[in-house]
């Protein structure tokens, strides 16, 4: 059963990542969950207060363009589903589009490999809290995905990825993990029909409808022009709730009308970590949901974006 809420909302952020980072305390354990000869790829664990019983984990990705951004912008957002009975850590992963272009004029193979490169390496995080959940209390039943902008790309195509088909590199997790549930700030696809009735998960999703750097529903990224070298069609947060619909899975869609990409961190921050908790506590309990909350703007889209998604149900 569809549910729809229309609320009045004005949320100003000055920082995309503003609502994630907060001053830090060492309440966490830094692993090292991957390592060859050039490269170390570091995690911060926060500890769930019920560590003495076995808990669900999250694992967060933080944004940056593949380019920037660290781990501590996550340490907020996991230190607060710690306090709520849920692991969860942020991770570090390879910025393989740092000193390159991420934009309209850059090269599209560099741009789906430091996706790919990023969605493998969730993975391997992944594979390593499996290989220590005893230790560690971890249900592996119930591992979910988070990220935010950059990181909602990489969880997205981590989730959905069919690595079977597409080898680019080596996957380290069984065939028949599924993860409980992926929570994405103003992530896409970079194809839609990735999702299946196979692999289908149950999907948050926090996206403003005039972003101009990911498509809320179908568009380039970045809206490039058709001729640009970094031209790659994208399907945004609404494109990826309706697929949900047409598989019976659980989604739900936060919608912020006339508003950009300062939305990939609402999730992460207050108001919008007490929604992913509500959500992953939904998941824990077994409940079906498709629900879409549209948050009302008076501002106009002034992105000149074709699609404007503002509408009373």
């Amino acid at each position: 059963m569809k549910k729809f809420f229309v609320i009045p909302f004005i949320l100003i952020y000055t920082l995309i990542f503003a609502p994630c980072i907060a001053q830090d305390t060492k309440d966490y354990q830094t692993f090292t969950y991957f390592q060859d000869d050039s490269t170390e790829l570091l995690l911060d664990l926060f500890i769930s207060n019920s560590a003495d019983t076995i808990a669900p984990l999250v694992i967060f990705m933080h944004g940056g363009g593949f380019s920037g951004g660290n781990r501590s912008y996550g340490r907020e957002f996991c230190r607060f589903l710690s306090e709520n009975g849920i692991h969860a850590a942020t991770i570090s992963y390879t910025l393989y589009m740092k000193n390159k272009n991420f934009s309209c004029d850059g090269i599209l193979t560099e741009k789906i490999k430091a996706i790919q490169m990023a969605a493998y390496q969730g993975r391997i995080a992944t594979q390593w809290f499996i290989e220590h959940a005893d230790s560690l209390r971890i249900d592996t039943t119930l591992i979910f995905l988070a990220g935010s902008s950059a990181g909602a790309e990489a969880v997205l195509q981590a989730a959905f990825w069919d690595t079977t088909a597409v080898n680019f590199f080596p996957d380290t997790l069984s065939p028949s993990f599924v993860y409980a549930g992926l929570i994405s700030g103003a992530g896409a696809l970079i194809d839609i029909n990735m999702i299946n009735e196979c692999n289908s998960i149950p999907t948050i999703l926090f996206h403003g409808t005039c972003d101009p750097l990911v498509p809320y529903y179908i568009g380039p990224h970045h809206y490039c022009s058709q001729i640009a070298s970094g031209y790659m069609m994208m399907f945004g947060s609404l494109a990826i709730h309706e697929k949900q619909e047409s598989l019976n899975q659980s989604s739900q869609l936060m919608s912020y009308c006339n508003e950009g990409h300062e939305h990939a961190a609402t999730g992460f921050g207050t108001p919008g970590k007490f929604e992913v908790l509500d959500f992953i506590q939904k998941i824990i309990s077994g409940e079906h949901f498709y629900i879409h909350r549209i948050f009302k703007n008076s501002k106009e889209c002034k992105m000149g974006l074709d699609f404007v998604f503002c509408y009373e149900p």
